[in-house]
């Protein structure tokens, strides 16, 4: 059984001891806990999503501007943003995220090269 803390926070007895017992754990990193004989949990799918590029050829003296500049980099952080919480979103609704379900789903239902994800 592999959980993180977040899922041993959720569990009643687990969290209990943590909370009474965090002062003598041992920290891995600042403000984080180790717990010894908890795995990391493992990752599940990996959702990525290539966005439309941004055309910058050609617009290196307009860029020299600091305002243009600015204009740009508002826009390439509103679209990475916007890219990232629509994978977010689909992350939620994929029914094959967890490994278990898409294992089984692979085993009965589709060829050994197809993985199965959401639909965009």
């Amino acid at each position: 059984l592999v959980l993180d803390y977040d899922d041993l926070m959720t569990i009643p007895i687990w969290s209990e001891y943590l909370r009474q017992n965090s002062g003598d754990m041992t920290r891995a990193r600042a403000n984080e806990d180790f717990i010894l004989g908890v795995l990391p949990k493992l990752p599940g799918q990996f959702y990525y999503l290539f966005a439309r590029p941004i055309e910058t050829k050609g617009k290196e003296e307009m860029l020299m501007d600091k305002d243009n500049a600015k204009e740009l980099y508002l826009q390439i952080k509103f679209e990475v943003e916007s890219s990232l919480a629509y994978l977010l979103k689909k992350r939620e609704e994929d029914p094959y995220r967890n490994i278990i379900d898409r294992t089984i789903y692979r085993a009965f239902y589709a060829p050994a090269h197809d993985v199965p994800t959401f639909s965009p």
